[in-house]
C-alpha cells in the first residue's frame, strides 16, 4: 500500500520539504488562511475579485497600472516607430518594440507589488528595471544584427 502526504502526491524528500514550508509559512502568515477560505476578520463571508491580490491595493491603484501598462507600451511604440522613420530600420527602433511590453510592466509594478516601499524606492525599481530592460533589448538588436 503506498502511503500519500497530500492528495496525490507521493512521499518523496521533495514533497515532505514543500509540505513543512507550507505548514511553517501558515503559521507565519495566518491572515494568508482567512483570505484563501473568503473567512474576514468578523468571520464573515466575503468575496473579493482575487484571492491574489495584494494587501493595500486598492481599485484606484489597480486602474493606475492598467495605465501605466498601456500608456507605456503606447509610448515606446511611437518612439520606435518615430525613430524607424527618421533613420530606418536599426537597433534601437527595435529595441523600443521589443521592451514595450516587459518595461511597462514593470513601470506598471510601482503601483501594486512595490506599493508597500517608499516612493523612491518605487520610483528607482519600476524606472530602474525599465530602463535595464530597454537597455537588454538593445543589446540583443545588436547582437542579433551582427550574427
Amino acid at each position: 500500500m503506498r502511503m500519500n502526504l497530500v492528495g496525490s502526491q507521493p512521499v518523496s524528500l521533495r514533497a515532505l520539504v514543500d509540505l513543512v514550508a507550507g505548514a511553517v509559512d501558515a503559521r507565519l502568515n495566518p491572515q494568508l488562511a482567512c483570505a484563501a477560505t473568503g473567512v474576514g476578520a468578523e468571520g464573515l463571508e466575503t468575496m473579493s475579485r482575487s484571492l491574489c491580490a495584494i494587501e493595500g491595493v486598492t481599485v484606484r491603484d489597480q486602474w493606475r497600472s492598467a495605465g501605466w501598462m498601456v500608456g507605456g507600451s503606447l509610448v515606446l511604440i511611437l518612439v520606435a516607430l518615430g525613430l524607424k522613420l527618421r533613420i530606418g530600420s536599426n537597433p534601437i527602433s527595435e529595441a523600443f518594440v521589443n521592451a514595450a511590453f516587459p518595461a511597462s510592466l514593470v513601470l506598471s509594478m510601482e503601483c501594486t507589488y512595490l506599493k508597500r516601499y517608499s516612493s523612491v524606492a518605487r520610483a528607482t525599481i519600476s524606472i530602474g528595471g525599465a530602463a535595464l530592460i530597454v537597455l537588454i533589448m538593445l543589446a540583443a538588436s545588436l547582437v542579433g544584427r551582427m550574427l
